[in-house]
Formats: C-alpha cells, structure tokens, sequence
C-alpha cells in the first residue's frame, strides 16, 4: 500500500483537510474481498471485531482466530450491501450506473419467500462479470426505497457533497493496527448508510444503535478520520426503512455518546491484545458456580 499520506503536501483524496505529516494513514479503494480477506488487510482490526470482542470473547474467538464460525448472511445483510452498492455507483444523484447492472432473477430461481434459490448460481453463470442479480421482491423493494431517499433533501445534501464513496483506511490505534471502510465522505464528515425494518427510523433508530454498537462505529472511524488530519466530528448515520413506505432520515450521535465509545474503543483493544497474548478467550465467569439473583424469584418478578 502506498504511504502517501506521509508527505506533508498530501492533501487526502476525502476531505480539503491536508493530513498531518508522520501520521501512518492510508488511503485505499481496494474492492470488499481485498479489504476483507487481502493479506495486506486481513490482520488488521475493524470495528466489526471488535463490536464482537465485546459482545462475546468466544464469538470474537471463532470468528477471527480460529476461523470456524458460520458465514454473516441473512436478507437484511444482503439488501443491505445492494443499497450500498448503490450509493457506491451513484453518479451525483443518477442512479442509472447501478440499475443498468441490476438483473431480475426468473421466477423458477426464486424460493417462496423472495430470495434467490440455489438454482439461481446457473443463472447468474450467465451474466455479465458486473452484474448485480436480484430477486422480483428485492429489485421492486430497492427500487422504492432508493427513489425515497432521493426525496429526502438532507439525503440528497450529503450524497451531492460526497467527495469520495466506499474508500478503505489503514490506521494505527496506539499501535494497534486497524481499518475501517467509509460507506462515503464530505469535506467535513464521514457517512453511512444502514437499513432498518422499523416503520419510522426517526422513532426507533437508538435502539439499532444500541443492539448494532453504531456508537463503537461513530468513534472508531471518527479516530481514523482524526489520523488524516480530520478534527472531531459526529459521523452521519443515513437510517432508511425497508418497510413500506421507507421512511428515511439522517441522524447524529450525541457528542457525550462518542466520547464514551471512543474510551471503550482503546479499552477493548487492550482487552484484545491480553487475550491474544495470553491465548485466553472465555468469559470472565467461566469456572463459577453462579447463584442466581432472588429478585427473579420474587412474586411478580420476570420469569418466575
């Protein structure tokens, strides 16, 4: 990878703000397979590994280490990275470069509930290299939800101030060395996007914050916008329902909420490089015996 962003005339390809000389931070647009499984990036940490470290030792353990753990997919995921690659090939607010790859699957390659079957894999053999195959009830969906993200205007004030879209930075954390792919950026902040299936994202969004860790996320790529000479800034969220008739906003985190992730991201990777060093990847409670808390036994109480 080139270390362009050591020059102090480097001015960052995202952002009017020149990067600070000595700062090892680089700028890439390495497709997802490279940045996920290249060996130039593969061992490096993101945010998604370490919203696992924090959720489960065990579960960070099989994923990262040994490398055994089942494979993240599920519908959500996939629409969620076919809007992605829609604001990807967005040209300004045309959205034809990803509709004129997109290719709607036959009926007998779709299952009873509107994915993509096994057979489909013959049918797609038969598509151009660049094509985006997708299933009726998907396209018809996307197609929807896209068009309403244009009506947005806070959306559409983000997306025609982009300066760059799904570009990857390598970044060292006190030594620890990370990445992160940016969905998109302005001169002034980063973005991205995240799908919901709740009616008004407006209402509910804080708790996909929570359950999803999007705080961790704020922080972590806020501290690699901080490594390119970026000040402090709150990352833009564009939230986007997939249920009719996807309501959309753009939300912010509360600047005590990052601060308070930005601590927890420096904890957990101290906590990651003790359990690496000591090859130790249990919970804390495990090897107690664990008695279980009276309240729940309590007449009324939850469970009882």
């Amino acid at each position: 990878m080139s270390h362009e962003s050591g020059d102090p005339g480097f001015i960052s390809r995202v952002s009017a703000v020149q990067v600070r000389p000595l700062l090892v931070a680089e700028i890439s647009h390495t497709p997802p397979e490279v940045y996920f499984d290249g060996e130039e990036w593969v061992w490096r940490t993101n945010c998604s590994s370490l919203k696992e470290l924090d959720s489960s030792p065990v579960a960070y353990y099989r994923r990262y280490v040994a490398k055994d753990a089942p494979p993240k997919s599920s519908a959500a995921f996939d629409v969620g990275k076919l809007l992605h690659t829609w604001g990807e090939l967005l040209d300004g607010l045309d959205p034809s470069p990803f509709w004129s790859r997109a290719h709607k699957a036959p009926q007998q390659h779709v299952t009873a509930t509107g994915q993509l079957a096994k057979s489909a894999a013959e049918w797609i053999a038969t598509l151009p290299a660049d094509a985006i195959p997708m299933a009726p009830a998907v396209m018809s969906m996307l197609e929807y939800q896209t068009a309403e993200l244009l009506r947005n205007p806070a959306v559409v004030d983000i997306l025609l101030a982009s300066t760059d879209r799904e570009f990857n930075i390598a970044f060292d954390i006190d030594g620890h060395p990370c990445k992160c792919r940016v969905d998109g950026a302005t001169a002034e902040f980063f973005y991205d996007f995240k799908t919901t299936r709740d009616f008004e994202p407006t209402q509910t969004f804080h708790y996909a914050c929570r359950d999803y860790k999007y705080d961790l996320q704020a922080a972590f790529y806020m501290i690699a916008g901080m490594q390119l000479g970026w000040p402090r800034h709150q990352m833009r969220f564009i939230a986007t329902s997939t249920t009719y008739p996807h309501h959309n906003c753009v939300m912010t985190l509360p600047k005590e909420v990052i601060r308070e992730a930005e601590k927890r991201v420096y904890a957990l990777l101290k906590e990651l490089e003790q359990r690496r060093n000591l090859d130790w990847w249990t919970p804390a409670y495990y090897g107690q015996v664990i008695e279980m808390d009276a309240r729940h036994f309590q007449k009324g109480g939850r469970g009882w």
